[in-house]
């Protein structure tokens, strides 16, 4: 893997994507930046992160072996490659995967992701996997509703670059290892496994009102499959439904 660092860049997914654009093989770089002026995450959603003290970085990765009707399939092989990292340093047990590829901690967010996709006809040409890791910062905006760190787990000092070397290994292995159907099989067991909430009742936005509703799965378009109370199927695609924090209640701070 060819990594290139930056103390400051708008972005490291639209670094990434640029070079594509001006028709670079970008397969197999990682792009790590100490600072993003514009980073962001799902939708529109913006990354905070105090300057050298977390990690943000892009890992381009062939996946031209995929159909592109899987795409989801990447989402869950970052995922679970991010949760078994981060367990070797912080309570396994503790550690979930909120749809689609937030990493909680507790109900607290540790990790978020954008994943953008080319397309090549059916099947899959190259994943930029953009990732920020709240891991030194101790302190955040009261605009972000539930963050937490690895130093505010742990109270300890991570070493960063250690830290994304360790990243970097799983995550290739495990989006590489999406080329054999068994392997796939067995990362979607471990993504249902740590998914947050996954088979308890919650309360979720959905629809204009607050809803109790229950997650049972997904589709393998990622589409989340739930039930409310009165046994109701209920498919929902990203923004579609808003999760919150179990103290959430209607007039607090946004929901996650």
């Amino acid at each position: 893997m060819k990594i290139l660092r930056f103390d400051e860049l708008k972005s490291t997914n639209v670094y990434l994507y640029d070079k594509i654009s001006e028709k670079h093989d970008i397969s197999d770089t990682v792009v790590v930046a100490s600072h993003q002026t514009e980073g962001r995450g799902m939708d529109k959603n913006r990354w905070e992160s105090e300057a050298g003290k977390n990690l943000l970085f892009s890992i381009a990765l062939n996946v031209n072996f995929l159909e592109a009707s899987n795409q989801f399939k990447i989402s869950q092989a970052v995922s679970v490659a991010i949760v078994e990292t981060l367990s070797q340093f912080i309570d396994n047990q503790k550690l979930s995967i909120k749809w689609p590829n937030d990493i909680y901690f507790g109900d607290k967010k540790l990790a978020g992701m954008l994943i953008q996709n080319t397309i090549e006809g059916r099947m899959m040409g190259v994943s930029i996997i953009g990732i920020g890791l709240n891991v030194n910062q101790l302190e955040f905006s009261k605009d972000i509703p539930n963050p937490i760190s690895l130093k505010m787990i742990t109270g300890e000092d991570f070493d960063l670059d250690n830290l994304l070397n360790l990243l970097i290994i799983n995550i290739k292995n495990a989006v590489e290892s999406l080329n054999s159907e068994e392997n796939q099989e067995k990362i979607n067991e471990k993504y249902i496994a740590k998914s947050y909430r996954f088979g308890i009742w919650a309360d979720y936005f959905y629809k204009n009102e607050i809803k109790s509703l229950k997650i049972n799965g997904f589709d393998k378009y990622g589409r989340l499959l739930l039930s409310d109370k009165e046994g109701a199927a209920i498919v929902c695609d990203v923004k579609e439904l808003q999760f919150f924090p179990p103290s959430y209640r209607p007039g607090s701070e946004a929901g996650v």
